[in-house]
């Protein structure tokens, strides 16, 4: 028996696929005998569940094939397992790609399955091992659980897309475009500035003025005529006696019609004299309250022409619904037989509908002098519908190969004048093929949200949908530029300088860290997205016109990948920070993890060719393009790269001066002066010219102008505005302020070396919070560099952070954290009174700036929040010395100084 015994849902992309990605794994496929779902499998379609139905996308014949990376592997059990949750989800109304098979042995199978609603991912994946379960087991009820499972989907279908909608996600899925559902059952195609939306066949730029002029008839035929296109004679009558004197002087025959419905409901054609008009008229008015249009029956065909985006996309010539004899079985046999094809049906969603013997079908029946029971002649057409309408039971056929080019050039002005992206115009004509200057015809209708079904009927192997798309998008990819930014030091800073040379070419762009997320200058989240959950609102505004990703390891982890290929990735090095945690033990295996960026990576990859780990994974990339980046230009890596014709960035010297520099095989290209780029602080700051660098290398793969890159590098400061947390020197205190994130042992030592190198004239003070809280092993290995550079070290707990890593198990872990680092601190040779230990650190670090005096420096290593609350609020003060009043549960005041051994003495009680 088949069972889920694993299902991982993740917001981001695994595997490659396009979209959310769901991990799967099924056991129980050992033992199980395959040719019992030949029925299910086959290219027929088998038992009905996969009917010739294009709606869905998935034609008989590749079905299964269509939801499978790879199509079919020919084990008709994996497949199924795998394709069919992917149908089920689109027959719900809910387009997603293909799956993809990504593991297994003899009795299991590994998926990854894309999804975009988690709740009906769950259900298709029940319902698919329920329909394979019960084809395999002998008692099952196949039948039964077919039902079970049309049950199940027609609920689902009232929250999902309409039928077009869901095929038009499903074209844009086999395009490898991104999809997204948004509320109200709208489907987004493509990301930012590129992403166009739909709504059935309504796009967000069909205007509601043109979608009203379409639904008021009458203004439309005015507004068409005006326009010098050929319409019907009408009249909006107000009662039956001016529908009768219209009538009279445009002649017999007249249609009746509302006036705002639409769908063919309550149309009356042929009407000959007054009797039936009357009649025609009450019906009319009795079923629409915005009046009742009679107009002049125009001869001829009925022809719907598909418009988007000033083409003509399809032409289906509309047949009113009936049956056509044999000459051996009655109307009631052959209506029977109509109606026996799978693709009718009797509710909103089926493609066609069935035909009901009714008083409708009898009139016209006794019309042609036929009863129910009477026998047509061989090839004699009987209809049983007035209208042409598929929602009334009609069929059609496709004639677009068939179309005067006078006849197209109508339907195009129609929807132009109405003012509409995508249309369903209709027109009258006795031959399509003829121009209507010659043989006459009329256009009674403009539709602003043109059915599909007329097109999948007459040509159920074209892609319709797909037409629409790429008539709306005329051209235009769906997806912004995307630069992904990975590694242990540099990638939030060289994220955000990118991010700088991206506005300089006067785009918006958007970028994610852990600072928050900016669209253009405006920071409009101040959290922590970085990866998936950040990129996904950069996706989804559409001011964005290029995304850059910062794609930390711990979000990779957790959500996957943005999105299943970048432009460009850039793997800034590989050390040894998060080495211990969530399985990752090595430089090796962390450099797996983050790789896979550079593995998606369609044009260029950036990497550090002083990094062994970047080289390797380097090796494995695909991308045609590969730049290094190197402090030293004389290095053997990139000496051999740029011998070889490759690309490279590099320090230089020029004119006297160090210069970032690009190359090309032997070719040199000097980019900016380091001292010029603000951020390297005159070009002290070693780790801002490399990110300069990768920042500048990136922007050179995604061919951005060397003025935007100089303009950018050269305005990028390490500010509160534009990288809060990274090296932000802070004005308007009597002495220095420097906030700076180091929350590893790479980046304290760069760090601890920087400000050592500083002129400071009086103290450095040191307010760290950062450190020790997930346990003692970053304390013990940066304790010597902070002893050696700060004269004073306030550490502070982070309770959140001690309390998620678990790492301090004593009935007092905030104490047990703080007097580790004390004895830390000493024993790497801090000296009495060097160290204070805070308790809480909103008074520790008003402490440090009531301490702090005239030319000292004070470095701030907490979270940017606390940093800048902190900075505000001494601002707000002017610098007396005032403090907010302490927490409720912090140690009275008077409370003994303690040692730093001793981790109960209050930050201020240490001031005094």
């Amino acid at each position: 028996m088949l069972r889920v015994t694993s299902l991982q849902h993740h917001d981001g992309v695994l595997f490659g696929l396009n979209g959310r990605t769901a991990r799967v794994q099924i056991e129980g496929l050992s033992g199980a005998d395959p040719g019992r779902l030949a029925d299910m499998a086959a290219p027929t379609g088998g038992d009905a569940l996969f009917p010739p139905d294009p709606i869905s996308g998935y034609l008989p014949g590749d079905w299964l094939a269509g939801c499978l990376i790879g199509g079919r592997g020919g084990d008709a059990i994996r497949d199924l397992s795998a394709g069919l949750p992917v149908a089920l989800q689109i027959l719900a109304g809910c387009p997603v790609g293909p799956a993809q098979i990504v593991g297994g042995d003899n009795d299991m199978i590994r998926i990854a399955l894309p999804w975009h609603m988690r709740a009906l991912s769950r259900a298709a994946l029940k319902l698919a091992l329920d329909l394979l379960n019960a084809h395999l087991d002998p008692a099952g009820d196949a039948a039964q659980a077919l039902d079970e499972t049309r049950r199940v989907l027609a609920r689902a279908r009232t929250g999902g897309l309409t039928p077009a909608g869901t095929r038009i996600g499903v074209s844009a899925a086999r395009r490898g475009m991104p999809l997204a559902i948004l509320n109200g059952g709208v489907l987004q195609v493509g990301w930012g500035a590129r992403a166009r939306q739909f709504k059935s066949t309504f796009t967000d730029r069909s205007p509601s003025i043109g979608e009203q002029l379409a639904r008021a008839k009458a203004v439309c035929t005015m507004r068409l005529d005006r326009g010098g296109l050929p319409v019907p004679q009408q009249h909006l009558a107000t009662d039956a006696d001016a529908a009768r004197r219209f009538a009279a002087t445009v002649g017999w025959p007249v249609v009746v019609k509302p006036a705002g419905l639409d769908q063919g409901r309550g149309i009356h054609l042929d009407i000959e004299d007054e009797a039936a008009l009357d009649t025609a008229f009450a019906q009319v008015a009795a079923l629409d309250g915005h009046g009742v249009l009679v107009e002049a029956q125009v001869p001829g065909d009925d022809h719907r022409f598909l418009i988007a985006n000033n083409r003509v996309v399809a032409v289906a010539r509309r047949l009113p619904g009936g049956v056509t004899g044999d000459g051996r079985a009655s109307v009631t046999e052959l209506l029977d037989r109509v109606n026996a094809d799978p693709r009718r049906g009797t509710d909103k969603d089926s493609l066609s509908m069935r035909i009901e013997m009714d008083d409708e079908a009898r009139d016209h029946l006794a019309a042609a002098g036929l009863t129910p029971d009477d026998v047509p002649e061989a090839g004699r057409f009987v209809a049983l519908r007035r209208t042409p309408n598929i929602s009334t039971g009609g069929t059609a056929e496709d004639v677009v190969d068939r179309v005067h080019p006078d006849n197209a050039m109508i339907a195009l002005r129609a929807a132009r004048l109405i003012g509409l992206d995508v249309a369903g115009v209709d027109f009258l004509s006795p031959d399509i093929s003829r121009s209507y200057r010659e043989v006459g015809g009329a256009i009674c209708e403009v539709n602003s949200q043109p059915g599909l079904r007329p097109h999948w009927i007459a040509t159920p192997d074209r892609d319709v949908t797909g037409a629409i798309l790429d008539a709306v998008l005329d051209g235009a990819p769906a997806r912004i530029p995307t630069a992904a930014v990975t590694g242990s030091k540099g990638k939030t800073t060289t994220a955000m300088m990118l991010h700088r040379i991206w506005q300089c070419t006067g785009r918006v762009a958007g970028v994610n860290g852990t600072a928050g997320t900016w669209v253009g200058d405006d920071r409009v989240d101040m959290r922590n997205l970085t990866g998936v959950p950040g990129a996904i609102l950069l996706f989804n505004d559409p001011a964005v016109e290029a995304a850059v990703l910062e794609m930390p390891r711990k979000g990779l982890l957790t959500y996957g990948h943005a999105c299943d290929r970048y432009d460009v990735a850039a793997l800034t090095n590989v050390q040894s920070e998060h080495l211990g945690q969530d399985g990752i033990e090595t430089r090796e295996e962390m450099a797996d993890l983050k790789g896979e960026l550079l593995l998606r990576a369609r044009d260029a990859i950036v990497i550090n060719a002083e990094d062994d780990q970047c080289r390797r994974i380097a090796a494995k990339a695909a991308a045609p393009r590969q730049i290094l980046v190197a402090m030293d230009a004389e290095g053997p890596t990139l000496a051999a790269h740029l011998a070889a014709g490759g690309d490279g960035v590099f320090v230089a010297p020029q004119d006297g001066r160090d210069w970032i520099t690009m190359a090309r095989g032997a070719r040199r290209v000097p980019v900016l002066a380091v001292e010029d780029i603000p951020a390297t602080m005159g070009g002290r700051l070693e780790v801002n010219i490399r990110n300069a660098m990768f920042a500048a290398a990136l922007a050179d793969a995604q061919n951005l102008p060397a003025r935007a890159i100089r303009e950018g590098l050269s305005s990028f400061r390490s500010s509160r505005e534009m990288n809060p947390g990274r090296y932000n020197q802070i004005e308007g205190f009597p002495f220095d302020v420097l906030v700076d994130y180091a929350h590893s042992v790479e980046g304290v030592a760069q760090l601890t070396s920087f400000v050592r190198d500083m002129p400071v004239a009086g103290r450095r003070h040191a307010g760290v919070r950062i450190l020790g809280n997930s346990g003692p092993d970053k304390i013990g290995d940066t304790a010597a560099y902070l002893v050696r550079c700060f004269d004073r070290i306030t550490m502070m707990p982070d309770i959140d952070m001690i309390r998620k890593f678990g790492r301090y198990t004593g009935e007092d872990p905030v104490g047990e954290m703080l007097s580790t680092a004390g004895r830390m601190l000493k024993e790497a040779g801090a000296r009495e009174g060097q160290v204070t230990l805070a308790r809480d650190h909103v008074a520790g670090c008003d402490a440090l700036f009531d301490e702090a005096a005239p030319g000292d420096l004070l470095v701030l290593m907490v979270d940017p929040p606390l940093a800048y609350d902190t900075i505000d609020r001494r601002r707000a003060d002017k610098g007396t010395g005032a403090t907010t009043p302490p927490p409720a549960d912090a140690p009275p005041p008077g409370s003994p100084s303690q040692s730093p051994s001793s981790p109960a003495a209050s930050a201020s009680d240490r001031a005094r």
